[in-house]
């Protein structure tokens, strides 16, 4: 078997580099050979999720992530992705586990921070929760994280964005990682509760840091202020991919869940549309995205799959849902899932994901982090959905 997915990768690659030369993409997968490689990867990470490998750390193996972390919230957002689309109750059930393990609650390790109970970070849980909640109608799964943010709401923040201490950049929306994390949790609950004061929350909120951290010159957006006068080797301004990536999968998210008469949408469509132009013409000639977007192939020669993961995952959706041409990004797409399926290691993990960071940083083939899985399986999904709808 081994020897097989070897010779598949080799094939591949050839592919790849006289389709480059063409202007074109490899063929996308079958749909049952896309699901075997979304549970390969799956498999490998439910089996190690009790230990993983902290490259912040010089490699050494260290506790998971906290049950309801952040990085967590990602990996149940694709394995619930997985579940809908294979149909195997498994990966869902194990979602399910681990929010029994939290008690349906946020991330609360770190509560001894003042603010902390604002951090956006601690309620992404809510994503999977809310998705659950819908299936099975168990309150359990619901109340909590909608307490909290009615909390939040009656006791919002209303201070500035910049990145230094004394501000409330945490304590509201003032990084990019947070439009992630946040909005379509309030999105969801709006659409479950079908109250307006969600949606204007959020709204506001968003608007505070899209109109912060948006350049309206490069369609991208700062990772936080920062970054304002960082630049990168080549002198171009420094647009964090994951940081990106974490912007456009939530717009992708959220969008599913915000009505057509809301009359704010279409800000959303738009902001959706203007990303998704701006980094098509970003995409490396091995299908992946640099870590600092615009400082190309010199500047980041290695490949990194979990920006590349929400880019190929908010584009595939795209074509899915209708806001994008299918003829204009379908081989962008293309490009994209052969760089995330080829990042699989011979023993099911994903390979070359960034570690946790805020910035452009480093990758490899055995650097891993349930974030980048997340994100992977949630792509392979809007793959598979597209190539069903073919």
């Amino acid at each position: 078997m081994l020897k097989k997915l070897h010779l598949l990768f080799i094939s591949s690659a050839l592919v790849l580099t006289a389709c480059a030369n063409q202007q074109s993409a490899p063929p996308l997968a079958d749909v049952e050979q896309i699901e075997t490689n979304m549970k390969r990867v799956a498999n490998w990470q439910i089996n190690n999720w009790t230990q993983r490998v902290d490259w912040n750390k010089g490699g050494k193996l260290t506790k998971q992530h906290g049950v309801a972390n952040w990085t967590n919230a990602t990996l149940y957002v694709g394995m619930l992705e997985l579940a809908e689309v294979s149909g195997d109750e498994r990966y869902q059930q194990w979602v399910v586990e681990r929010g029994e393990q939290a008690n349906w609650t946020r991330d609360t390790t770190y509560d001894k921070y003042p603010g902390r109970i604002y951090h956006a970070d601690d309620y992404a849980v809510g994503q999977a929760y809310f998705d659950l909640y819908l299936q099975s109608g168990d309150k359990k799964m619901f109340e909590p994280i909608k307490n909290h943010l009615d909390w939040i709401m009656a006791n919002r923040k209303t201070g500035s964005l910049e990145w230094k201490k004394g501000t409330d950049r945490l304590t509201r929306w003032g990084w990019s990682d947070a439009l992630f994390m946040a909005p379509p949790v309030f999105a969801r609950l709006a659409a479950i509760t079908n109250e307006q004061k969600y949606l204007d929350f959020m709204h506001e909120e968003y608007m505070a840091t899209y109109n912060y951290l948006w350049d309206t010159e490069e369609s991208l957006f700062f990772r936080d202020s920062s970054f304002f006068d960082a630049r990168e080797k080549n002198g171009e301004k420094v647009f964090w991919s994951r940081g990106n990536g974490w912007v456009f999968g939530g717009l992708a998210i959220m969008l599913q869940d915000l009505p057509d008469t809301w009359q704010h949408k279409a800000f959303y469509q738009d902001l959706f549309k203007q990303m998704a132009k701006r980094l098509k013409g970003l995409q490396k000639p091995d299908g992946s995205w640099p870590m600092g977007l615009l400082g190309g192939v010199e500047g980041y020669p290695n490949k990194e799959v979990s920006g590349t993961g929400f880019f190929t995952y908010g584009l595939a959706w795209g074509i899915n849902s209708g806001l994008l041409e299918k003829d204009e990004y379908i081989n962008t797409v293309k490009r994209g899932w052969y760089a995330l399926e080829t990042s699989i290691q011979p023993n099911g993990m994903l390979g070359y994901v960034q570690p946790v960071g805020a910035a452009p940083g480093d990758s490899g083939p055995n650097k891993t982090e349930v974030y980048g899985v997340g994100a992977f399986l949630s792509a392979g999904a809007e793959v598979i959905r597209l190539q069903k709808a073919q």
